[in-house]
């Protein structure tokens, strides 16, 4: 006697055969689709691996407000090598930390409240760089910005493009070819003053 459960019908002894049902199909195809989407994403952003994102609060890993000494170990971690040593940041009032010719950061009793970068690798939220041209920006930030000439220069196509939000701010220097050519970001209070350090 066999068991029609395990061979099929009576006197039918092959193996039953497995095919995908409907649900199994449509499973798989939601899969590749999702995972195509995903492909053209990735490809469509304006940031690539190696980008790091500048916020109105961070840096990467390394935040406003942070301690100058944290932030060294993180800009470590992120691979940063022959970094100055911090000690030298002033443990009372405002100085600098310069990490490179085109990063630093301002401090105030050894915390972070700005950060000014030239860093090619550097992208804001809104897909903003140094090279970005005014139009690109005025497109990305619309009528949320400030537009003001640069205190310091009599060129009139020296802007500086300040977006405000709550007691953060970004400010974007763009020079007289019209691009981006250094980005702020930080406490709005250290970058709307703007004031010098030693």
């Amino acid at each position: 006697m066999t068991d029609e459960s395990a061979c099929g019908p009576a006197g039918d002894n092959r193996a039953p055969v497995s095919t995908p049902t409907t649900d199994t199909s449509k499973i798989m195809k939601m899969f590749a689709l999702s995972a195509l989407v995903a492909a053209q994403l990735i490809a469509s952003s304006d940031a690539s691996a190696a980008d790091l994102v500048l916020t109105m609060n961070s840096y990467g890993p390394v935040q406003i407000g942070m301690p100058i000494a944290q932030a060294h170990q993180l800009l470590t971690k992120l691979g940063r090598k022959n970094l100055p040593n911090p000690k030298g940041v002033a443990k009372v009032g405002c100085s600098y930390y310069s990490v490179s010719e085109e990063l630093r950061f301002m401090t105030e009793d050894q915390k972070i409240v700005r950060i000014e970068t030239r860093e090619s690798n550097v992208v804001t939220p809104s897909g903003i760089r140094v090279g970005a041209s005014l139009d690109r920006v005025r497109r990305s930030l619309g009528s949320r910005i400030e537009e003001v000439q640069q205190q310091a220069s009599s060129d009139p196509n020296n802007r500086s493009i300040v977006l405000v939000s709550g007691d953060k701010q970004f400010a974007i220097r763009v020079d007289g070819n019209q691009a981006v050519a250094e980005i702020f970001a930080g406490a709005e209070h250290a970058i709307r003053s703007a004031p010098a350090c030693s």
